[in-house]
């Protein structure tokens, strides 16, 4: 199978280097860093481009009063060919000084130019439109403030607590084992670090210690920074004004027709319109109202004259056409500013829209801070980290495994972002000594970027390892070079959902500690060689079909048997991995059905076509009755087949089939709850084969000021064929309060695993809160054993643990 796929693998190449080029055309993009939109027509057009709009907005400005307002130079801010001109003297002195806060002399001076260069005209507009906005915005007496985050270094301290415990489970790790937690956050020019750090020390009982472990990491809290921005936004802006939510439009409509008309020339027009008509008639409908049944007619400026002073009735009437003539024009060209009917009604519609829509978009603080950027004075800096999505120092890990002591980062603008990590891999532990190979994992030294723009990503890895020393061990690894490149693409197919394609190739070189230099360089330019068995390959399709309620999910992952990645430690290799996932509700989510099919073929040998064949195949159904009765079903198949050297044969099977229940209500007027399993479960190991009765149940109840919580597990194998797993545990035990601030819990265990082991005992367990600060917790488990065996010392029977913390804030 495995030398069968090789073969192939040049196809599957073709198609997905044919879908790349497809899926480079129709990019999906990235979310950008403010994800909802608003409508248009308020949020996003531009007030220059809407007269309505501006004239609204600056007869509020005008209207409002603004303390210690200064005088405006003449040559300070070219109100008129910015549109401005409407702005009375106190307005224009407020807005000048708006301007200028937080800008330095050469900042205003390139403004200045900005405005009189007028190269750019779409940015001066959107650079206008902003300020005009923000101006509006303005929360009153907040003009002299400085608009700009806390510069003055602020200490958080979260917490520090210490945890010790004991247990005599086995003599050969220490009985003693001791925790310590310190959280802080230091913000410094605004920007929030979290600091965390953690110590896990134990004691040997013969001696000497083991070695201590400690753990710091220095972290950007996003969350943080960007609830602060937003605090800082709304403590100096309305931001429901900046997006005209308080304007009434159509109010504003009117007066601005209104005003619009009076200033028209109109000595000698009898049909005058009104500012309803200007703005619910189209031109056709105005012309009759104007002209009557004559049409439009120009003149010179000479005929104009002489018509106005001749005395002929002829010419008089010709006249007054010219003098409604000129009228209408007149009202057309505003007619044509304000927009015709249709414009003005999404006018109105997109205010309703945002009625609905601001509430809720400035509940979210990534969408207010995103508006820091542009309204308050931030530096460089401040403004990069309203973009940076995470960066760590120290001790860093991430989801697919790794952990290393180095700094990591990703940085995302609109749909551009950019990721980089370096530091160094320890996987070498002293338990580790002797299964270390010569070509094994060691500790890595990496460095990595990863570049994305909408839907498509590329990434490199280099990743150098040499000998290393731990506790006056040494590995006998030789120093080696790992190079890894991949490329992912997300490709939109319409109503069946998305398509996710990954691409991923290493390579490696070896030498000895003294050409260690040598090798560092030399594993990205091997890349293309032994190109199938050093490549991975990933497809997903993922999508859903609203109608029937039915998510899907198709992926198919190939990885060559020489394929490493130290990115991704517990990544496979030599697998060919495909599978199915399906999930369908009915009656709002009353009940689900999902199926899930995986199949993986591991090749265990280069030059043999040895290999282990795993399938798992599972149903799940859950149906809600009511909101106090849900029962569900599980079907579970799962094995493991080894084909080597000609002989097949399995080697592992797990079957099984379970039934569940929830149900909470009341019994006498006490509150309950009771969750209960029952199934049979199948396993097989090479020759031993057994069938399980498995029984789990879990009850609580209210009883008088406390609970009574009990549980059971119940496992037996019927045909006697199993050596451990007979098993049956039973707690009883009641959660109470002692002197109103001692919180306590008293349990009775009795633990049977046959021919293993057989426990009677207690816990004890109590946590209070002392001078609201300190909180202490305690817990003992002491057993018994009933039954002696060579297996006792498994399981301890003294166990108690003391946890202290102390709340700084």
């Amino acid at each position: 199978m495995y030398r069968k796929l090789k073969r192939a693998l040049p196809v599957v190449l073709c198609l997905l280097v044919l879908l790349g080029t497809r899926a480079l055309a129709g990019q999906v993009c990235l979310s950008p860093v403010i994800p909802d939109t608003l409508p248009s027509g308020l949020a996003d057009g531009e007030l220059l481009q809407q007269p309505l709009l501006k004239q609204a907005v600056i007869t509020a400005v005008n209207q409002r009063s603004m303390q210690n307002t200064p005088s405006v130079s003449a040559d300070s801010i070219p109100f008129s060919r910015l549109g401005l001109s409407g702005m009375n003297t106190s307005a224009k002195g407020a807005f000048t000084q708006y301007l200028k806060s937080g800008n330095s002399a050469a900042g205003m001076a390139k403004m200045k130019a900005m405005f009189n260069g007028m190269k750019d005209s779409a940015r001066t507009a959107a650079y206008i439109d902003n300020k005009l906005r923000g101006f509006y915005a303005l929360r009153n007496n907040q003009l002299g403030s400085k608009l700009s985050l806390p510069t003055i270094p602020q200490n958080n301290l979260k917490g520090i607590s210490w945890t010790t415990a004991y247990m005599d489970t086995t003599a050969m790790m220490s009985g003693w084992w001791n925790e310590g937690t310190v959280q802080d956050v230091v913000t410094v020019g605004g920007i929030p670090i979290q600091i965390n750090y953690n110590t896990l020390s134990g004691y040997n009982y013969t001696g000497p210690s083991l070695s201590d472990a400690h753990f710091v990491q220095f972290s950007f809290d996003r969350e943080a920074y960007l609830s602060s921005v937003s605090k800082q936004l709304n403590q100096h802006y309305d931001l429901k004004k900046y997006f005209l939510d308080d304007l009434d439009i159509k109010s504003s409509m009117k007066s601005y027709a209104t005003t619009s008309l009076n200033s028209l020339e109109q000595q000698g027009v009898k049909n005058k319109i009104s500012s309803d008509q200007l703005m619910y008639l189209d031109t056709a409908q105005l012309r009759r109202s104007i002209m009557g049944n004559t049409l439009p007619i120009d003149l010179s400026a000479d005929s104009v004259k002489l018509l106005a002073a001749s005395k002929d009735s002829n010419d008089q009437a010709l006249y007054k056409q010219y003098q409604q003539s000129a009228y209408f024009r007149q009202v057309l060209s505003l007619k044509t500013e304000m927009g015709d009917v249709k414009e003005m009604n999404q006018l109105l519609g997109a205010q309703k829209q945002v009625d609905g829509n601001i509430e809720s978009w400035m509940r979210n603080d990534q969408n207010t801070a995103a508006m820091g950027g542009k309204l308050l004075q931030i530096s460089f800096l401040q403004k990069m980290m309203m973009n940076m999505r995470s960066l760590k120092a120290g001790s860093v890990g991430d989801s697919s495994g790794l952990f290393m002591n180095g700094v990591a980062g990703s940085f995302l603008k609109g749909n551009k972002a950019i990721g980089l990590l370096a530091g160094n891999s320890s996987e070498l532990g002293i338990q580790d000594i002797g299964t270390q190979s010569a070509t094994g994992k060691t500790s890595y030294s990496m460095q990595g970027i990863t570049l994305g723009k909408g839907g498509t990503s590329f990434s490199a890895l280099n990743a150098g390892s040499k000998t290393q020393s731990n506790n006056g061990f040494n590995t006998s690894a030789i120093s080696r070079n790992v190079f890894v490149g991949s490329v992912s693409e997300q490709v939109g197919l319409g109503s069946l959902g998305t398509l996710n394609v990954t691409l991923s190739k290493s390579s490696s070189t070896y030498g000895t500690a003294s050409d260690a230099a040598n090798v560092s360089k030399s594993a990205a330019g091997h890349l293309l060689d032994d190109l199938w068995a050093t490549a991975s390959v990933g497809l997903a399709l993922n999508g859903s079909v609203k109608e029937w309620g039915l998510t899907h999910k198709v992926y198919i992952n190939y990885a060559g048997l020489g394929y490493v990645n130290p990115g991704a430690p517990f990544a496979s290799r030599g697998t060919m991995q495909y599978g199915l996932l399906l999930k369908r509700s009915w009656l709002k989510n009353k009940a689900t059905v999902s199926l899930r099919t995986d199949i993986r073929d591991l090749a265990t040998s280069a030059l043999t076509s040895n290999k282990r064949k795993s399938l798992t195949y599972a149903v799940d159904a859950r149906y809600r009755f009511t909101k106090k009765v849900t029962v569900s079903m599980n079907v579970l198949q799962s094995s493991l087949r080894e084909d080597s050297s000609g002989h097949r044969f399995n080697a592992y099977m797990n079957r099984k089939v379970s039934f569940s229940s929830q149900v909470n209500g009341k019994i006498n007027g006490k509150v309950f709850s009771n969750n209960t399993t029952l199934g049979l479960q199948q396993l097989d190991y090479l020759e031993i084969k057994t069938l399980f009765l498995n029984v789990g149940s879990t009850q609580t109840l209210m009883a008088g000021p406390g609970m009574v919580i009990t549980s059971l597990t119940f496992s037996k194998d019927i045909n006697n064929a199993a050596v451990y797993n007979n098993l049956f545990n039973a707690e009883g035990g009641y959660q109470y309060t002692l002197a109103k601030k001692i919180s306590c819990g008293s349990t009775l265990i009795y633990m049977n695993s046959k021919d293993v082991v057989e426990q009677i005992g207690i816990r004890q367990q109590a946590a209070t809160q002392l001078y609201k600060r300190w909180s202490v917790s305690l817990s003992a488990d002491v057993r018994k054993n009933l039954f002696n065996s060579v297996a006792n010392y498994y399981y301890g029977k003294f166990n108690t643990a003391m946890a202290v913390h102390y709340q700084i804030n």
